[in-house]
């Protein structure tokens, strides 16, 4: 059997991988993973790059899964629809999997629907997901996430790694080991201890490269580490009492991300009470300034 996934990155195109690779896996499947780069030879380098690197994605998923696969880029100058309609008639494809993006009656109107034209057009059934934040559950917003989680106590490691086995880790107990990962491997989410791992720094090269962090510290809980932590451009901080709740958290912070936006979460206004408790009544007025600021920018 022979399987066809239109691909071109993003939340959707994350569901249309995961949906097609279990289906592959249940048929025993050959898949076929094709980016259609509609302006052909004409393509921006940077786009050619940024394709390469979700097709590098989607060739890891399949593989790890004990599939074959052939991910590339069609550079044909066909409209998308056109390309995999095209593909599938001299490819002999059983099946295609498809992602659909959100789009105003306008869009539709002047570009049409990919999907529409794939779905009419297809020499085999065609399976359509859609992607809509607000809708999906956490369990499916995580599945096949790429996560580091750095922590010099085993034991947090574990635990860390059945709370998130619907996601794919590495682990590092070292700040050198921390770095060789992130220098070769690319990210949804680093999950920081601060003390013994050198967590700050590890942070200063997580955000480099523009993955999301969330501090997650038991002896570095203090109100000093909690500002530093968002000073430092942490996407949240949690305390290892909230261990049980971690994918919640992990959510939250992928939530804003995709939203575009960095430390808006729910996590302050959630762990606040905690936080109040921990460190005593009036903890935020030695540093009340910078509150001040924060609940400005982020809600208190």
């Amino acid at each position: 059997m022979k399987i066809l996934v239109g691909y071109n990155g993003g939340e959707v195109g994350r569901l249309a991988l995961s949906l097609a690779r279990d289906y592959a896996v249940i048929n025993n499947a050959f898949v076929y993973i094709i980016t259609s780069m509609e302006g052909g030879a004409s393509e921006k380098q940077s786009d050619i790059i940024k394709a390469e690197e979700g097709l590098d994605f989607a060739r890891k998923l399949m593989e790890s899964a004990g599939l074959k696969c052939d991910a590339q880029q069609s550079v044909r100058g066909l409209s998308s629809g056109e390309d995999l309609v095209k593909f599938a008639q001299e490819n002999q494809i059983d099946h295609i999997f498809l992602g659909i993006k959100k789009k105003s009656r306008a869009q539709k109107a002047l570009l049409g629907s990919t999907s529409r034209y794939v779905i009419l057009k297809a020499p085999c059934p065609v399976t359509t997901i859609r992607f809509e934040l607000s809708q999906i559950k956490t369990e499916d917003l995580l599945r096949d996430r790429r996560v580091l989680v750095v922590d010099d106590e085993p034991d947090i490691l574990e635990t860390v790694e059945e709370l998130l086995d619907m996601c794919s880790l590495d682990t590092a107990a070292t700040f050198e080991d921390a770095r060789k990962c992130l220098e070769n491997n690319k990210y949804d989410i680093a999950i920081l201890d601060i003390m013994g791992v050198s967590g700050y720094d590890v942070l200063e090269l997580a955000r480099k490269k523009d993955i999301p962090a969330l501090m997650l510290t038991a002896h570095a809980l203090t109100p000093e580490n909690l500002k530093e932590s968002i000073q430092k451009g942490a996407d949240s901080y949690i305390p290892k009492d909230e261990l049980a709740n971690l994918v919640t958290h992990v959510a939250d912070v992928i939530k804003a991300r995709i939203e575009g936006k960095q430390g808006y979460g729910s996590w302050f206004s959630n762990l606040k009470p905690f936080f109040d408790k921990s460190f005593g009544k009036g903890w935020r007025d030695k540093d009340r300034t910078f509150w001040n600021s924060f609940d400005d920018k982020y809600g208190g």
